[in-house]
């Protein structure tokens, strides 16, 4: 889980270096729109919980060597969860062709812990070494413990290309404001521990890291959207003196898509207790990943430079680890994959630098 340190570190640094203020082309600043940079410089800041559905972990097996099926010793659900922190920083950079260009730096962070205690309770409880595929067997009931300890991180470089002239009219559905194209490095970083026993003697332990890390780009777009199509409602919650307006609210979405070499590290390590053994393995695995995103944003203004933010993030990987184990039968121990889904709900604080405000005022 150490990787994701470097990660921030360079977050920072990139922060740091695009944090000077900017100016449009024409030296002009202009109001932020939707979630672009138009002039000068924006940076946020937000906390919330992230939602992770991970592989479940099967090490146990029901029943007598080679005649076995594996038990589900550590569940993977949608609602584990943990908390979320992340930053980031935009700034104008000027003009490509006809369309505004801003640059962005961001990064997330997010840890889920989950546990989980299962008994085996037929006649035969089968437990294979990883390694050598040496087989322990005897009565029930065994009993395991597991815990997991997940990291989930991630640092983007992110460009915006954005129409010349922002517009702050809310659509009756949808308006697409800007294109987005970006970098992105993120990981899933996983301490698996089971434990075994008998009647309250400790039986076993296997102790693993997995360790999967995404190197890839995307493409997206970004808008303006709301309800205003939907009959009677729509013009109630979208029309200036409706719902939305006299709250100060307004939505938002993006859209993004993009494709990853997903890079895995296993190591574990298998000990029995009832007698002097132990084995460790190590293996590595490269796949191709695909990672989709929708992020829904609902704003309020607090004022010509500030505003607050409630983000989510709902996210599909199209590739996530998944360690079979050795069978005792001439399979041995091999990482294969499968498909997750994440979710993460911030509030996130936006402040406008340089030298003019980062809203008009009113926003309507």
């Amino acid at each position: 889980m150490r990787r994701s340190l470097p990660l921030v570190a360079a977050t920072m640094l990139g922060m740091a270096a695009l944090a000077q203020p900017a100016v449009a082309q024409d030296g002009v600043a202009g109001p932020d729109f939707t979630t672009a940079t138009y002039g000068g410089t924006t940076i946020w800041i937000g906390g919330g919980v992230q939602f992770l559905t991970l592989p479940d972990v099967r090490f146990v097996g029901r029943g007598a060597p080679g005649n076995f099926t594996r038990q589900k010793n550590l569940e993977g659900d949608f609602w584990d969860a943990g908390v979320a922190g992340a930053g980031g920083i935009e700034t104008a950079l000027g003009f490509w062709g006809n369309m505004r260009v801003s640059g962005a730096v961001k990064g997330f962070f997010a840890n889920i812990e989950t546990d989980d205690h299962t008994n085996c309770r037929t006649a035969t409880c089968t437990v294979v070494d990883p390694a050598f595929g040496i087989a322990f067997f005897g009565p029930p009931v065994l009993a395991t413990s597991a815990d997991r300890d997940a990291d989930y991180w991630g640092g983007q470089i992110e460009f915006k290309f954005a129409r010349a002239e922002p517009v702050h009219d809310k659509p009756d559905f949808y308006r697409n404001d800007y294109f987005i194209a970006g970098a992105d490095i993120r990981g899933i970083d996983q301490d698996i521990s089971l434990r075994g026993n008998f009647g309250g003697a400790p039986i076993y332990t296997l102790k693993e890291t997995l360790d999967t890390t995404y190197y890839g780009g995307y493409i997206g777009i970004g808008g303006e959207y709301s309800f205003g199509f939907i009959p009677v409602i729509g013009p109630a919650l979208k029309n200036v003196g409706g719902i939305y307006d006299r709250l100060g609210l307004r939505t938002f979405i993006q859209a993004r898509a993009g494709l990853y070499s997903a890079e895995t590290d296993y190591n574990s390590r298998f000990a029995v207790q009832f007698t002097p053994f132990n084995s460790r393995i190590s293996q590595s695995n490269d796949e191709l990943a695909f990672i989709g995103s929708v992020s829904l944003e609902t704003r309020k203004q607090l004022g010509t430079r500030s505003s607050l933010s409630l983000w989510t993030d709902y996210e599909y990987i199209s590739s996530v680890p998944e360690v079979r184990y050795n069978n005792g039968a001439g399979r041995p121990t091999r990482i294969e994959e499968d498909s997750v889904f994440a979710s993460r709900t911030m509030l996130r604080l936006n402040i406008g630098l340089g030298p003019t405000q980062l809203y008009d005022e009113p926003l309507r």
